[in-house]
């Protein structure tokens, strides 16, 4: 990803999902590098994406937790 190569240090705040790869920012990123250009440009690439304490974004959790969609 081109962000993480232009500032390294960003790369804590880019969540990947254990299942399936997906990538989005972490939520952390707004409280600790908001009003920032590297907060825009991660805004801008990339979804908000929060991942349950096993690493999974919300999708993959609940397909194996067994969840309807309307959860």
């Amino acid at each position: 990803m081109y962000l993480e190569k232009w500032n390294p240090a960003v790369k804590k705040y880019v969540n990947t999902c254990a299942i399936c790869g997906s990538r989005g920012y972490s939520p952390a990123v707004e409280g600790n590098l908001k009003d920032t250009p590297e907060y825009r440009e991660l805004k801008k690439t990339l979804p908000k994406m929060e991942l349950d304490d096993m690493g999974r974004c919300r999708e993959c959790a609940r397909v194996q937790d067994g969840r309807d969609a309307k959860d």
